[in-house]
């Protein structure tokens, strides 16, 4: 299939699609020129191509069959084919088209129509007494023209799914105005029909119409530096998809980034440490307990192994700080998987986070003017908890920490732990 640039948009004069594709899924941000390129895919093909612009898709009246309409039908039309932007009006009237239509004709798009939606459609008269009254399309007891804009719009659709003259249909965003899950029933309605005998085009800004079953049927458009239009194959279809939900892990209800730490103390106060620097984004885990340090190692391990091949979005977003591997090889291997090492993972050169701890909290806590290194030596080999007679947990004293750090505590630039933390992203 060409598709010829009539308007001296596309970056080469021919934009080729194989001959064998029945169907195809364009994706790209605004102006990308996914509705210039369906345009210009109904010139090149003529009379034989038609293109549903659904954001443009409006009822008008009832089911009363319109003469004027009729008479005007070949020129309004060749007008709609002819178009060179989208800013305009479009005179064509989907239930005229409907109603215009043979009983013969009209009964399979309702039946198919009805076979991938909740809510079915159905022809009634205006006044059921009366035969002479108009047909009208209803949906749960109401006229199609009281539905909601994406209902509406699906009408025109499913018309041209079952035109027989009607050999190309391209379609830009069908998704519009529709929730996701009705979405998914459209993209189904759609893919069904496409064949040798109806190639179907689809232009969208949605993750549920791209075709998961067949990754080449699907393709990005952007412009070159020039304004160009080119067309590139979809290759990494999970990072099409992270794009179209807005870039963001959260549009999963998922972290943007996550912190791996080994002890459930340490989690308190890196999470202060991070709110105070500004870095909000992340969701801190731990092994919960130093007997558990030597299954967590492992675990992290299976964890980036298991991201870099199946969640890649995640891959650049886990950090790791541990303050004494269990084996020098697994950091290595986390070396190799991850994208940058010297901002994903911190190995402390000392055997737990307390010695980072600021010193003059540290001071202030125990009472005594010692150096941190030796407070926190003490301390961790006291049985109880204890230094200058001063007794805590390490979660009470990590919440003693968190409770007191302050942005200036961190500007020390010979701890590697507060290093390390304030290179960490922000977003």
């Amino acid at each position: 299939m060409q598709i010829k640039g009539t308007e001296n948009q596309f970056l080469n004069d021919v934009i080729e699609l194989q001959d064998d594709k029945n169907f195809v899924i364009i994706v790209g941000g605004n102006n990308s020129g996914k509705t210039t390129l369906l345009r210009e895919a109904v010139k090149s093909i003529g009379e034989t191509a038609y293109r549903i612009d659904v954001n443009r898709t409006i009822l008008k009246g009832e089911g009363s069959q319109n003469k004027n309409y009729e008479s005007n039908f070949t020129s309004y039309l060749q007008n709609f084919r002819t178009s060179v932007d989208d800013n305009t009006e479009k005179a064509l009237q989907t239930l005229q088209d409907f109603f215009n239509l043979k009983d013969a004709q009209r009964e399979p798009i309702i039946d198919w129509y009805n076979q991938y939606f909740p809510n079915g459609i159905y022809q009634e008269r205006e006044d059921i007494e009366n035969s002479a009254s108009p047909m009208l399309l209803k949906v749960n007891g109401y006229s199609i023209t009281k539905q909601g804009s994406g209902m509406r719009a699906t009408l025109e659709i499913f018309i041209k799914l079952f035109d027989p003259s009607v050999k190309v249909l391209c379609i830009d965003e069908p998704e519009l105005g529709l929730e996701p899950y009705l979405q998914k029933y459209l993209f189904q309605a759609i893919r069904d029909k496409a064949g040798p005998d109806k190639k179907i085009i689809i232009a969208t800004h949605s993750h549920h119409f791209l075709d998961t079953e067949v990754i080449d049927n699907n393709y990005i458009c952007r412009r070159n530096a020039d304004n160009k239009i080119f067309l590139t194959p979809v290759e990494d279809l999970k990072t099409v998809i992270f794009r179209l939900l807005g870039n963001t892990l959260s549009s999963f209800l998922l972290p943007e980034r996550v912190l791996i730490l080994e002890g459930p103390s340490d989690t308190t106060f890196l999470l202060k440490a991070l709110h105070l620097l500004g870095k909000n984004v992340y969701s801190i885990q731990n092994s919960r307990g130093i007997g558990n340090v030597s299954y967590a190692m492992q675990a992290i391990t299976q964890f980036l192994r298991f991201n870099a091949s199946h969640l890649p979005v995640y891959v650049d977003k886990l950090h790791i700080i541990v303050d004494r591997p269990g084996k020098d090889i697994l950091i290595r291997e986390w070396k190799k998987i991850v994208p940058d090492p010297v901002i994903q993972i911190c190995v402390l050169s000392q055997n737990g986070i307390e010695y980072y701890y600021p010193e003059t909290l540290l001071q202030s806590i125990f009472k005594t003017t010692d150096p941190r290194e030796q407070i926190i030596t003490g301390y961790l080999h006291s049985k109880e908890g204890v230094y200058n007679e001063v007794k805590l947990s390490k979660t009470e004293l990590s919440n003693i920490i968190a409770q007191e750090l302050q942005i200036t505590n961190l500007e020390d630039p010979y701890n590697e732990l507060f290093v390390f933390i304030k290179k960490l992203p922000n977003s």
